[in-house]
């Protein structure tokens, strides 16, 4: 069996899948492990099988363990990592969530704690449960914490030389500390597509070790390496790129091929063992598709643009092919994605690149106080490169688009159509006029639907009609972010802001949509029609069911439901019609 380490981090996943669903579904989970051993059974020959189940046994054995933990009342616990409200600690290679006495506690640091346990899994995120301390004691300190206070002094140094914001963007591009961004940080990260470059991942891992093995060799950079993987707390993404970059360098030193699907997959099995929460967790999963992308689809994208520069090409071919996978994956679970990646990817990585070996170089120099302050010369320099180029980039850079299930499932037919075409299925190139032909029905609105948000925060009326969506909204200044996450979940065409009295803005020839705030107490919105009318008013009332035998006449109530909620919770609580033969029919 050619791969077969493909078939064992499938097996893999599968076990840790179909365990998972037994916890939340019986009958889900069995289902999967039962079509499992059926495909397997029927497919692979009989020694081949044995070893896939052991590996699927293997991995359900490992699910169960790492979550079926308890803790006493009294533990030595590991603190990771401070939140808002509560400290995630680290018991026996588990994730829990402290809370009580938790004023003084230190991350990095062990203690002895008392207090009691609520079992509550969250399987995204390897949480087994809730641990409520009384009282502790600190324990002696090690190794893991002094790498946290050193975490500490090394932003204390960088802060006084180069700035808080340029410190922030170091500690997070440097070595994976993102606490200290900022969320206009963040957001702009978000929407040049280069979220991970300040996330520790295989792109950190790869520029530190070509760096070190040219200066140092083969040897320090293992090493060096592998401490840089415990410094930066370990990730999916850096542990899998160690173990590839690792069993390259081996294959080279014991003469044998170098297969990355077999690597790729064994780095999965390993980590998947170790921690099976890695299954669903999202940053591991877009590691691994990214991956899978470049590894297959590289070398054809890039003999597609063999007519650009070789620098640009592999650019463009290693951004592209990245995508592939993590696309679809990306509508399924974090839902906004920017077409500003490409651009973020070339001009700002080789950017981002030098950031991190001159961070890092800084870090090892960091007691040598003129050596540091050398280092910190070039470094603010590159800093300020980066800063310009952000902006630059920004400029031309496309909002961030939401994405759905629907959109997910669209580009995962798309490619089976394309590899099924590929494979000799030549009918399947009638599928991608099917589904673009499904995409347009979906976003065209062949009836006329308006939908209304009335809160205490603001009222908003957001008209679909044919393929344009329309948005009219008002707000006060403190309550304009559930209006913005409403017009970018909805792909709203055109927005307008508290709108002056008697707007209209033109359907067709025929029809206008007219705001007109009579008084104080309620705004009424006109849909007009062939010279027909029918009234919204946006009362001003909580929750009130007024009723009218005016057919003509839609009291929209408001509700007590302020800003604070969430886009999705915002839209669940809105009300919508669709105008059939001048009538107003509700259908939310």
């Amino acid at each position: 069996m050619k791969r077969p380490l493909v078939f064992y981090s499938i097996s893999t996943a599968i076990g840790c899948l179909s365990t998972m669903e037994f916890f939340n579904d019986f009958i889900v989970g069995m289902t999967i492990a039962v079509l499992f051993f059926i495909i397997y059974f029927f497919t692979l020959d009989r020694k081949f099988f044995i070893i896939n189940a052991m590996f699927f046994i293997l991995a359900s054995f490992s699910f169960m363990c790492y979550f079926n933990m308890y803790l006493d009342t009294n533990e030595k616990i590991r603190v990771v990592q401070k939140k808002s409200y509560y400290f995630i600690g680290n018991f026996k290679g588990r994730k829990v969530i402290l809370t009580g006495k938790t004023e003084k506690l230190e991350e990095g640091s062990r203690i002895e704690a008392y207090g009691s346990f609520e079992k509550n899994n969250d399987f995204s995120r390897g949480i087994i449960g809730r641990y409520t301390i009384k009282n502790y004691k600190p324990l002696k300190h090690d190794m893991i914490y002094y790498i946290y206070e050193y975490k500490k002094f090394i932003y204390n140094k960088f802060k006084n030389k180069i700035g808080e914001d340029r410190t922030a963007l170091v500690m997070g591009i440097c070595y994976g500390d993102t606490q200290y961004l900022t969320s206009d940080q963040n957001q702009e990260f978000q929407k040049l597509g280069v979220v991970h470059a300040v996330s520790v991942s295989g792109f950190h891992m790869a520029i530190l070790y070509q760096f070190i093995e040219c200066i140092l060799g083969f040897k320090a950079a293992v090493i060096f390496s592998m401490l840089y993987v415990v410094f930066t707390g370990m990730s999916a993404a850096t542990v899998r790129s160690f173990i590839m970059i690792f069993i390259f360098k081996m294959s080279k030193v014991f003469f044998r091929e170098y297969d990355s699907l077999s690597s790729l997959s064994l780095a999965a099995i390993i980590l998947i063992m170790a921690k099976p929460y890695n299954v669903v967790d999202i940053g591991f999963s877009l590691s691994f598709l990214a991956t899978l992308g470049i590894i297959l689809y590289y070398k054809k994208l890039s003999m597609k643009f063999y007519m650009l520069p070789k620098k640009l090409n592999e650019s463009i071919s290693i951004t592209l092919a990245s995508q592939i996978y993590s696309m679809p994956y990306i509508a399924f679970t974090i839902q906004n994605f920017s077409y500003g990646f490409i651009l973020g990817n070339l001009f700002l990585l080789p950017l981002y690149s030098a950031i991190v070996v001159l961070g890092n170089v800084a870090l090892i120099f960091s007691f040598l106080k003129q050596a540091f302050d050398l280092i910190t010369i070039p470094l603010n320099m590159v800093l300020t490169a980066s800063e310009g180029a952000n902006s630059i980039i920004l400029k031309f850079c496309p909002d961030i688009i939401y994405l759905s299930y629907e959109q997910g499932i669209i580009m995962l037919l798309l490619y089976m159509s394309y590899v099924l075409y590929k494979s000799g299925y030549k009918k399947i190139k009638y599928l991608p006029a099917a589904v673009l032909i499904a995409v347009f029905i979906q976003n065209y609105s062949f009836i006329t639907e308006i939908t209304f948000l009335n809160f205490k925060s603001g009222e908003a009326v957001i008209l679909n009609n044919g393929s344009k969506k329309f948005m009219m909204c008002n707000y006060d200044s403190f309550s304009s972010k559930w209006v913005t996450n409403i017009r970018d979940s909805m792909n709203v065409d055109k927005i307008v802001t508290n709108p002056s009295q008697n707007y209209i803005y033109k359907l067709n020839n025929n029809s206008f949509l007219n705001i007109n705030p009579e008084n104080k107490d309620e705004l009424i919105v006109k849909l007009c029609n062939n010279n027909e009318e029918i009234n919204f008013v946006l009362d001003k009332q909580y929750e009130s069911d007024i009723k009218t035998s005016d057919r003509n006449l839609i009291y929209i109530p408001k509700l007590r439901s302020d800003s604070s909620m969430s886009n999705g919770d915002v839209l669940d609580k809105s009300c919508s019609y669709v105008i059939i033969f001048n009538r107003a029919i509700k259908i939310k």
